[in-house]
């Protein structure tokens, strides 16, 4: 299908469309995720995420675990598999539990036992890796009320608005992106061993700091993760310094959408062409608990 197909698809099939805001984001009504689905309706997700860079689906309370993953596999890429299993789900290590309270401290009312820290960085999911992700889902279990935002720009839309002479400066660049310096970011309680396996397993890898969209065509910024990422080849105070130029310049409200989490909310996003940021929020009276599915690119960027 079209990418320009998608929205009248939609309509068509009685599902409601509203778009969120200009650049990023799209809320879908009239689907439940646990259903299956035919290979169009699989088309029009695909094609609105991809336009669209995130989708809302609200009211998925009822969503299972089996049947999530199952949805999050129809739209291409292999499931990430956290090298730090005790923080997934026991049986669904594919499921990634964000937040301050595990699963299986959740009835019991234990505090800060999940990862609260992750996302707590602009990035994009898993630029650290060759092929890095392709979508990401994230299902709200549980909620703290007014806080816990997550934030969404539009790598696209962001480039496009350089000036010309700043995007022939950046066009040739490329940004070296380090889990091992990400890792000791987002989990401080990490051992010794630990840190030293990440490093092994997983190498520092560079990709272009503009990419081409693969389906879309387009170009796009390309950062990777704040904590993680530096532009390659330049002295480190002017890398740092044109990151940063680029980040603030990324991460404006108008390439942006702030999304207000609800219980049963599920987001789809493409990662190749965004940067999204979790938000603070009070750990010691809250419990904030959702449930995350990285798909992997099939392919690097290019």
């Amino acid at each position: 299908m079209a990418l320009l197909d998608w929205r009248a698809a939609a309509i068509e099939r009685g599902l409601e469309v509203t778009d969120l805001a200009e650049h990023v984001a799209t809320r879908i009504d009239g689907l439940s995720l646990g259903d299956d689905h035919d290979e169009e309706t699989v088309a029009i997700i695909r094609a609105a995420c991809v336009e669209r860079t995130l989708l809302l689906f609200r009211g998925q309370i009822d969503l299972s675990p089996d049947r999530y993953l199952a949805f999050a596999g129809r739209f291409g890429g292999r499931p990430d598999l956290h090298s730090l299993r005790h923080y997934c789900l026991p049986d669904r290590h594919e499921i990634f539990v964000v937040g301050n309270v595990h699963e299986e401290q959740a009835a019991a009312g234990a505090q800060k036992t999940g990862s609260p820290r992750v996302g707590l960085n602009w990035h994009t999911d898993h630029y650290h890796l060759p092929e890095p992700g392709l979508f990401t889902y994230l299902h709200a279990i549980e909620v703290p009320p007014g806080q816990g935002d997550t934030r969404y720009a539009n790598g696209i839309a962001a480039y496009e608005a350089l000036p010309a002479g700043k995007r022939a400066e950046i066009e040739d660049l490329k940004v070296l992106h380090s889990r091992a310096r990400l890792f000791k970011n987002l989990f401080p309680e990490a051992t010794a061993a630990e840190m030293e396996a990440e490093r092994r397993k997983i190498p520092d890898v560079v990709h272009p700091l503009v990419r081409t969209h693969p389906e879309l065509g387009k170009r796009g910024l390309y950062l990777g993760g704040e904590w993680g990422s530096c532009i390659d080849g330049l002295e480190s105070e002017r890398a740092q310094a044109l990151y940063d130029q680029l980040l603030q310049h990324m991460i404006q409200d108008r390439f942006c959408y702030r999304h207000r989490w609800q219980p049963g909310d599920v987001l789809m996003s493409d990662n190749r062409c965004s940067m999204h940021r979790a938000s603070e929020w009070d750990e010691g009276t809250y419990v904030r608990r959702l449930h995350r599915i990285i798909m992997i690119d099939s392919e690097a960027p290019s």
